[in-house]
């Protein structure tokens, strides 16, 4: 168990790794911040499409993957509504950012915790297909991390905050391992609901904020940008 704790965690890490790119070159150019946001939205929506759909079909019904979804989605909208309605977040462009970034952040932080928990699984089958699974989840988390800093820099917050919150939604891995270890025999449908919970949130974030922002800041970029997060989950999904 310590093992896949401790592989994970570094798994989780990587997200990090994106946002300390982002701090040492300084606030991205809006053609940049356009591909970044691109490449978040289409590796997003192939996590989604690809692996967590799947994956919660697999392992519950349709019905609990449909709970799963409506809950995600009810989630970041009533996030949503609570992001509009504190003066801290509406301040013009730096508001704005902000709780893009914040939305993010949540949205990560849930896709992060069944990808922890299908670490946990991997290991328990097969040490190295554990290993395999952590290091996919690791290659995902880099652009992720730059999606996230990106907008949380632009909202102004403060360089430690960023990497704080980019580390902390990495934290979520570990705690999925771990919790894949205590409950060892969960209830296959609570899995399921898990999984589809976080589509629905990540849908909702790549389908109201992050895809049309994207394009926003540059439309030739922002679609290079989605597809480029399209290829690099191919690949990372053919080798897996």
């Amino acid at each position: 168990m310590e093992q896949a704790v401790f592989i994970s965690l570094l798994s989780g890490l990587a997200t990090g790794i994106g946002a300390l790119i982002v701090l040492w070159f300084g606030s991205p150019t809006n053609r940049l911040l356009g591909y970044y946001l691109g490449i978040s939205a289409g590796m997003m929506g192939m996590v989604v499409l690809v692996d967590l759909i799947p994956s919660s079909l697999e392992y519950g019904t349709p019905f609990h993957t449909i709970i799963g979804l409506v809950l995600g989605i009810s989630l970041m909208a009533v996030f949503d509504w609570l992001m509009k309605h504190l003066p801290y977040l509406r301040a013009g462009a730096k508001g704005y950012y902000r709780q893009m970034g914040y939305f993010m952040t949540l949205a990560i932080a849930l896709h992060n915790l069944p990808e922890g928990l299908a670490i946990g699984a991997g290991f328990d089958a097969k040490e190295e297909l554990g290993i395999r699974v952590a290091i996919i989840i690791a290659l995902h988390n880099i652009p992720e991390g730059l999606g996230v800093a990106s907008t949380l820099y632009l909202g102004k917050l403060q360089g430690w905050i960023v990497l704080l919150l980019a580390f902390g939604t990495g934290l979520m891995i570990p705690v999925g391992t771990i919790i894949s270890f205590l409950m060892d025999g969960m209830i296959p449908y609570w899995i399921s609901i898990g999984l589809s919970l976080a589509s629905g949130a990540m849908t909702y974030l790549v389908i109201k904020d992050i895809g049309p922002e994207s394009l926003r800041l540059h439309s030739l970029l922002g679609k290079a940008g989605m597809l480029t997060g399209v290829i690099i989950m191919y690949l990372v999904y053919f080798l897996h």
